[in-house]
């Protein structure tokens, strides 16, 4: 059996072309380029922050300032996620704690079936302690503010961000 004579022809195109023409810039400039439009949002997503503590705090409004539903702590969590990115992208590490400490207290009370509004209202005033705009805290002030989290998420028997374990509530052993 033999196999056919055929001829195969390559037609030029622009993508081929392209492809093959050396440009373009290198690793070292995109991420320079990235980080420098990131840093042009500075101003605009710093000044963002406190908005989206005021949609928290709208939210915990809604049950009366008693009580919080687990779907409110839901839709507390997606919207502090923004703010976590926010502090993250932008070195605010007083307020990336205060933030993962609210994630972890919101998810330990869903986790928990808690229900109590006041844990959660002490953490977004935290948050607007250390938000910018705000006043700075000294170093002690906001160990004093964050050792304050710490002591909520232990009498309610939650973890904290730093990872140490939840003591038990309202054990007088711990």
């Amino acid at each position: 059996m033999s196999t056919p004579n055929f001829k195969s022809y390559r037609v030029p195109n622009r993508l081929g072309k392209l492809l093959q023409t050396p440009g373009g810039i290198s690793r070292e400039q995109a991420v320079q380029a990235a980080g420098e439009r990131v840093e042009s949002l500075r101003e605009k997503f710093l000044a963002a922050i406190p908005n989206e503590i005021g949609a928290l705090e709208e939210i915990l409004a809604r049950g009366g300032g008693k009580t919080i539903s687990e779907a409110d702590l839901q839709e507390m969590l997606t919207l502090a996620d923004q703010v976590l990115t926010l502090s993250g992208t932008y070195g605010l590490t007083r307020l990336d704690t205060v933030v993962k400490r609210f994630c972890d207290l919101a998810m330990g009370m869903i986790d928990k079936k808690l229900d109590p509004a006041a844990p959660v209202a002490v953490h977004l005033r935290a948050m607007r302690l250390v938000s910018p705009g705000a006043a700075e805290l000294s170093d002690a002030e906001a160990a004093h503010v964050l050792d304050g989290l710490v002591s909520i998420h232990i009498h309610y028997g939650i973890a904290t961000v730093a990872g140490a374990p939840p003591a038990q509530a309202n054990n007088p052993n711990s």
